[in-house]
């Protein structure tokens, strides 16, 4: 008897999540969800190196980004067999391919409890190309369908989630807002290099004296890299007391990657760093931080880093940016693609180090608010009590016998 009460206990469930490449930054909300009661495992696209320090189960599954549906087909029935052998009782699954395959081949291998993640609507509603215009009607079949096959939507912002209710993909009933995927406050504090590690950072990267303005994203146009660049070129052309920094990888997505002979047109006014593994402590460097992005994210997670550390924010007033900063508050939110507006908002910073500092303090209020790393885990346990409810009062999987 013992035993079927402990099974029907959400503290006892099996939960999944499951992602594509990036899946090991959901590490952090799993320990938590773990220190609390259930039994936590991962599937993604990549290697399962992040999570064996933590003790965390892990599939690796093929994920193919672009459009290939016999990839797809190969991707469902993969997840399909996984399902199987693990027999969660819940999945989650974030991104957007996942979020739709990963619904389909839950509910086929019999999961009783499926959730997914909308993390903003991407490439075909950021980009103006015909292209992008005619998948739009495909999204929306793809996505009214997986909504079909979920127990729970979860959008990370307020405009996707209107979206969706005005193009009726989602029923009312089974949706829900969480802001983002929270950020792991107590780890940031806790990581943060000694002031003489900083300084020998700073020395490295022969910033001097100077006022540092960052960017970090992957170098596609979408997240305003270019005019990133133009704005640093603007202003340079006035200052010399300003040390602009770009960081992240180089990317694959075709037009919409910003090459490196791009990049180093700029070189006299931009320097660009590549992938880091320390933008935590490249952040602390900074007394600006920058992102034009145009894309349809959901919240972007550098965004909350940023804040966190104490950093005015200039952004555009795109959604999921826009969750993040409060104009004039904690920084400046301005038109996507308009390199005019994004020059006035960053030297408005520039010439107010009193105004940088209060946006700054703003930020980091705002961030432990809205967006720490308990909030988030409080609001999905409260979720997969619900559909874990939901799927034992009609029986569903065999939750209600144990």
């Amino acid at each position: 008897m013992e035993s079927k009460v402990q099974t029907r206990s959400e503290n006892q469930q099996r939960l999944t999540y499951v992602g594509g490449e990036d899946v090991e930054m959901r590490i952090p909300i799993l320990n938590r969800l773990r220190n609390i009661g259930f039994a936590v495992s991962a599937m993604g696209s990549r290697s399962s190196d992040p999570f064996e320090p933590h003790g965390i189960g892990f599939d690796r599954y093929t994920l193919n980004r672009g459009l290939n549906p016999i990839a797809d087909q190969q991707t469902s029935r993969m997840l399909v067999d996984l399902f199987k052998k693990n027999c969660p009782a819940i999945v989650h699954a974030f991104d957007t391919k996942p979020a739709i395959l990963a619904m389909h081949a839950a509910k086929k291998a019999s999961v009783p409890c499926r959730v997914r993640t909308i993390t903003g609507m991407g490439y075909v509603f950021s980009s103006r190309s015909l292209k992008a215009l005619l998948l739009r009607p495909v999204y929306r079949s793809l996505q009214r369908r997986a909504s079909k096959a979920s127990s729970m939507t979860i959008f990370q912002n307020e405009d996707d989630q209107a979206y969706f209710l005005e193009q009726r993909l989602v029923p009312h009933d089974k949706q829900s807002l969480v802001l983002g995927s929270g950020i792991d406050i107590e780890q940031l504090i806790a990581s943060r290099p000694s002031d003489e590690e900083l300084r020998q950072l700073r020395s490295s990267l022969k910033i001097g004296n100077k006022i540092v303005i960052t960017m970090v994203a992957r170098m596609v146009k979408f997240k305003g890299v270019v005019e990133f660049l133009e704005m640093a070129r603007d202003i340079a052309k006035h200052r010399t007391d300003l040390y602009f920094m770009l960081v992240g990888p180089q990317a694959s997505e075709g037009s919409q990657a910003v090459s490196r002979g791009v990049i180093d047109r700029y070189a006299d006014v931009v320097h660009y760093l590549g992938p880091r593994k320390d933008v935590s402590s490249l952040l602390r460097l900074s007394d600006v931080f920058v992102l034009p992005s145009y894309y349809r994210e959901g919240i972007p997670r550098v965004l909350l880093e940023a804040g966190t550390v104490g950093l005015p924010i200039v952004t555009t007033n795109m959604p999921g940016c826009k969750e993040v900063v409060q104009d004039r508050i904690n920084g400046h939110l301005v038109a996507p693609r308009n390199v005019s507006e994004l020059v006035r908002a960053v030297a408005d910073l520039l010439d107010s180090p009193d105004k940088r500092v209060e946006m700054g303090n703003a930020s980091q209020k705002r961030i432990a608010s809205h967006f720490d790393l308990s909030l988030v885990v409080d609001q999905y346990a409260s979720i997969y009590r619900k559909v874990l409810k939901d799927a034992i009062d009609s029986g569903r999987g065999g939750l209600a016998n144990g």
